[in-house]
């Protein structure tokens, strides 16, 4: 069978909206799928056993299937051997993710965060997209692969329903200061001339110290089996347990000593294309691979090419100017990117569209990069009063060579994500301290 990509919306929302940016991207949780091993289904449970309740959690219960068609999926998507020694190492992992999904779930519908049928129908017939697939096509391959279609219904359902929790309890009290993107900034210019690392991360939590040693195995299990060749985003995708598994536990750029400090150490120690063994940090343990190194240069910020919009509506009589500025002011709340700019101009008689190519923000007239230096990309001004009439610049594409200090939006927007990831894990850790958890398998 062809590998297929499987998909999930986990952080989708959170990421567009502290960058500010509307994308339709989904981030991944797995990555392919194969056929179904004939020593897999030897390994079945007799009949009627799969409806056996593994565990319950304040007082829903989490069957037997249910654990069985996760870890299938967790198998067959992140490359790991099906193998009853995989099966058993892995299995307190995936009855953990379950655990973890029915409490997100159970607190979602405890502040009335609901996802509808129709949000996850979209989301697999995008999935069954990005394969080439049909959904019904989609759904006889997982079915062929030994996945229940219910098994990545539930973990879809779940991942939308933390989403949306995450924004509306966690998302809003995210403050990022001055004093903080200065801090960053300086950093960057204090290690100008170091390396810089392109990492990503699987991160196996440690809530409770009775769990130590199997959250240990599991990380060595999975290091040797990144080493004879399965894959470290998927890996990432079913088991890490940050907000960046999502996309396959992608780090970014990231320099010495923004990481706990052990990891820190290791990762001066690492080539591009290796990964590490698994590190005990603050929370839990490490698997981090570096996938590429730069020195960083903190080169001058006016290397950072922008293209700009500009919209002008003229005032044809004196008498009118309070009108054409309240049509302004109407046209910042509804525009969020340079075409719906150019539509407005188009639809408005006498309105004038101009705009700036990519240029070099040393070379932008100085009364406009002003302005627009830190105007997020898709962000208007307010209406400027100018002897042409009222105007509203906007950044259509913001180019940031490497190395250079990025705008102080993108720094905010980089914090912000750091700090939710934060949170997200703590309120969730703070859900497990709180529930009723009997595990019976």
């Amino acid at each position: 069978m062809s590998r297929l990509e499987i998909r999930s919306v986990m952080t989708r929302s959170v990421r567009r909206t502290l960058s500010g940016v509307a994308a339709a991207v989904a981030l991944a949780t797995g990555a392919g799928l194969a056929s179904l091993p004939a020593a897999a289904q030897q390994q079945r449970p007799p009949v009627g056993a799969e409806e056996r309740i593994a565990a319950v959690v304040n007082e829903q219960a989490i069957t037997l299937s249910d654990v069985l068609g996760r870890l299938q999926l967790a198998l067959v998507s992140s490359g790991l051997p099906d193998s009853q020694e995989s099966r058993q190492r892995l299995l307190p992992q995936v009855l953990r993710l379950l655990i973890d999904e029915t409490l997100q779930t159970q607190e979602a519908r405890r502040l009335n965060i609901t996802v509808n049928d129709t949000e996850i129908e979209s989301e697999l017939r995008q999935i069954a997209q990005r394969n080439r697939l049909t959904v019904d096509q989609f759904q006889e391959a997982l079915r062929g692969a030994g996945v229940p279609i219910s098994t990545l219904r539930q973990q879809i359902r779940a991942s939308i329903a933390w989403s949306k929790l995450v924004q509306r309890r966690i998302r809003p009290t995210i403050q990022i200061g001055d004093d903080e993107i200065n801090a960053y900034a300086e950093r960057i210019r204090a290690n100008a001339g170091k390396p810089e690392y392109l990492v990503s991360e699987i991160f196996l939590a440690v809530d409770d110290q009775t769990n130590e040693a199997e959250v240990a195995r599991l990380a060595e299990r999975l290091v040797d089996q990144i080493g004879q060749g399965a894959s470290f985003p998927a890996v990432a995708q079913q088991f890490s347990q940050s907000a960046g598994a999502a996309t396959g536990g992608d780090l970014g750029w990231v320099q010495q000593g923004q990481l706990d400090q052990a990891v820190d150490e290791t990762l001066r120690q690492l080539q591009p294309g290796q990964f590490s063994r698994p590190i005990r940090g603050i929370g839990g343990y490490h698997i981090i691979w570096v996938r590429d190194q730069r020195t960083v240069a903190a080169s001058d910020p006016g290397n950072i090419e922008v293209s700009i919009g500009q919209l002008i509506l003229p005032v044809p009589d004196p008498a009118r100017n309070a009108e054409v500025q309240n049509l302004a002011q109407q046209l910042v709340r509804e525009v969020s990117s340079c075409d719906a700019l150019k539509a407005a101009s188009e639809r408005i008689e006498g309105a004038q569209l101009g705009s700036v190519p990519l240029t070099r923000m040393a070379e932008v007239p100085q009364q406009l990069a002003g302005f627009v230096s830190n105007l997020p990309v898709g962000q208007p001004t307010q209406p400027l009063n100018t002897d042409q009439g009222w105007m509203i610049l906007m950044v259509c594409e913001r180019q940031v060579p490497p190395g250079s200090l990025p705008p102080r939006d993108q720094i905010a927007n980089i914090l912000g994500i750091e700090r939710l990831d934060m949170l997200q894990r703590r309120y969730l850790r703070d859900l497990r301290r709180q529930a009723f958890v009997d595990v019976r398998v």
